[in-house]
């Protein structure tokens, strides 16, 4: 997580949606400076590493069903391991 995005239009339907800027990476964390906006569901907080899901998946939660979304934030990751060796883990403050 990159960044916020605020909106006061939006054709989503949601109730006080909140948008971040996810910039993709790889599993040690290596951004790769193609960032896009996300609908967040789980709290993400700057500088987390996220499960980001994009397409029509995200439009099949309680909350997205049949709505117009492209990518969400469906979780925290707090660890990646690779082949048995730890590639990534949350930094915790």
């Amino acid at each position: 997580v990159v960044g916020t995005v605020v909106s006061t239009r939006r054709a989503d339907g949601i109730d006080q949606p909140r948008y971040l800027l996810v910039d993709p990476c790889d599993q040690r964390g290596n951004r790769k400076n193609a960032a896009v906006v996300a609908l967040d569901m789980v709290g993400a907080r700057r500088d987390e590493m996220v499960l980001l899901c994009q397409g029509s998946p995200c439009r099949q939660t309680w909350l997205t069903d049949n709505k117009p979304f492209d990518a969400l934030i469906a979780a925290i990751v707090d660890e990646v391991d690779e082949q048995g060796e730890t590639v990534y883990k949350k930094f915790e403050i």
